[in-house]
């Protein structure tokens, strides 16, 4: 006599518990369970309960994609995509935004390995006279994963209009349409193209004030009114200087990073929005320890990093000491990468 499966209700409890590789497999033994594990409401309460689990998402200069355990390295899963991909655009709730050589656009999940490209706006200026960064974020008010990208003409090309405007155009993954927002009160033509960085809502960017002084800011997109405010700044930064630093997420707080020859300054806002709660600390190294991007931060107090030289290391706050990570079966060199978090949320 077959035995009759727990109320859905403790099924969803126990399973939504489980690290999303775990459900994924389970999804296979039996085809209640399969529809019951896929469905809305139990990948929302997964999302929820299930013990948060990072790993770094890598890109080798030969534009392939893998994933691997943050921090120690472990053996690595290489993400099939027929794009020669470029960029870390961002990501949301373990969606990741990538970005090929020729601008298109793919979201993705590397834990179930769905993935969709993104069609351009039909709003998009053209390609290779224009500038473009992109952002991943996900709206609690319309509960719609968007992604924003932002856009201004190359206006040192005689061909292209005299347009100083940064114009901001809207995808909602949901609906699967674009839709242009107000123009961006702030001018974006900043030394580095960089993705946004998504914290409590907001997409972040670095930028200049179109005011008298152009003073460099932190322009936040509110995805849920699609409208820029603006963030407080740590005290003790140049703000003439502030959009040559690098501005990313790290332990889930934004952060300000100001790589120098010989010594990196991070400022991590430790209650959002509170301009007084920015922290500073400093890592110090040699030449080659150049750092662009810290890509990842645990409770030991370990960084990985992404350096000048496009390749991974280590550094351990509390004993200020650095290490190579090699992660298995993958080149020692990438061009670009970021964290995503193990979940079972669909891009379609």
């Amino acid at each position: 006599m077959a035995t009759a499966d727990p109320p859905q209700e403790i099924l969803i409890d126990i399973f939504s518990r489980l690290p999303a590789k775990s459900v994924g497999k389970c999804r296979c033994l039996a085809k209640t369970w399969q529809i019951l594990l896929s469905s809305p409401q139990f990948i929302k309460s997964h999302l929820i309960r299930s013990p948060p689990q990072e790993n770094l998402i890598l890109i080798t200069p030969s534009g392939s994609v893998h994933s691997a355990a943050a921090v120690d390295g472990a053996v690595s899963s290489m993400l099939q995509s027929p794009q020669n991909i470029t960029e870390f655009a961002g990501s949301c709730d373990g969606l990741v935004l990538l970005v090929d050589d020729e601008d298109r656009k793919l979201l993705v999940n590397p834990i179930t390995l769905r993935l969709i490209e993104i069609t351009d706006s039909p709003l998009a200026l053209t390609k290779g006279e224009s500038f473009s960064m992109y952002g991943l974020g996900h709206d609690t008010i319309s509960d719609d994963y968007k992604i924003v990208a932002l856009s201004y003409w190359d206006t040192d090309n005689e061909y292209n209009p005299d347009c100083a405007d940064t114009f901001v155009d809207v995808y909602s993954v949901g609906r699967g349409v674009w839709r242009r927002a107000d123009n961006s009160p702030y001018d974006h033509a900043v030394p580095h193209l960089a993705c946004g960085a998504f914290v409590s809502g907001k997409i972040h960017w670095l930028a200049s004030s179109r005011e008298e002084g152009y003073a460099s800011v932190i322009a936040a997109f509110d995805l849920a009114r699609e409208v820029f405010d603006e963030m407080p700044v740590p005290k003790d930064v140049d703000a003439e200087k502030l959009v040559f630093y690098k501005l990313v997420v790290l332990g889930g707080c934004l952060c300000l990073v100001d790589a120098q020859r010989d010594i990196t300054h991070v400022w991590v806002m430790k209650e959002y929005g509170v301009g007084e709660s920015w922290r500073r600390f400093s890592i110090e190294g040699e030449c080659e320890f150049d750092v662009i991007k810290p890509l990842c931060f645990d409770g030991d107090e370990e960084v990985v990093l992404l350096t000048e030289g496009e390749s991974l290391v280590v550094y351990n706050a509390k004993g200020k000491s650095f290490r190579e990570m090699v992660v298995d079966g993958v080149p020692a060199m990438f061009v670009d990468g970021g964290v995503f978090l193990h979940s079972l949320v669909s891009p379609a």
